[in-house]
């Protein structure tokens, strides 16, 4: 009986005295706080009167169509996607060309800011993992999608 009585005073001492080293004026809560998000720190950053708004309408199928072409390219530029395979252990470069692509559709995206959509495409792509150049003879169609969103600068990029 002593032992857990001499504990549980040990314990509210201990605790007592923690709880007199914070002065509760001395740090700001974070509600007393400005915090900044960097939609907020972009917004100071550029003039009002240079920001384009975002169209009404989806982005169109040519856009669309240039903008998987473009994402496509950089893997190409790379040399295409180093993949593993985890049976074998064995490293490659997966190389992807793209000979066609066809929007289906683009919808907004919830609870994002106007002019961001996900876009559905089919596409016909080839892959190879030898070295070789991918062939429009090997090409398969697949379906594809893309996130697009409206730059402030007036024009539609990828997310």
């Amino acid at each position: 009986m002593k032992n857990h009585t001499l504990f549980l005073l040990i314990l509210t001492l201990f605790m007592a005295g923690c709880s007199k080293n914070k002065d509760p004026n001395s740090e700001p809560s974070i509600s007393s706080q400005s915090v900044s998000t960097p939609q907020d720190s972009e917004a100071e950053d550029t003039p009002a009167s240079e920001d384009v708004p975002a169209p009404e309408d989806e982005p169109s199928n040519t856009v669309v169509r240039d903008l998987i072409y473009e994402q496509y390219d950089e893997i190409d530029k790379i040399g295409g996607l180093p993949v593993t395979a985890t049976a074998s252990g064995k490293s490659f470069q997966l190389r992807a060309k793209l000979f066609d692509a066809k929007k289906e559709a683009c919808t907004r995206t919830p609870q994002t800011p106007p002019g961001w959509y996900t876009c559905v495409l089919t596409i016909r792509t080839s892959l190879t993992s030898n070295g070789t150049e991918p062939t429009e003879e090997d090409s398969s169609e697949q379906g594809a999608r893309i996130g697009v969103k409206w730059d402030k600068s007036g024009k539609w990029v990828r997310q």
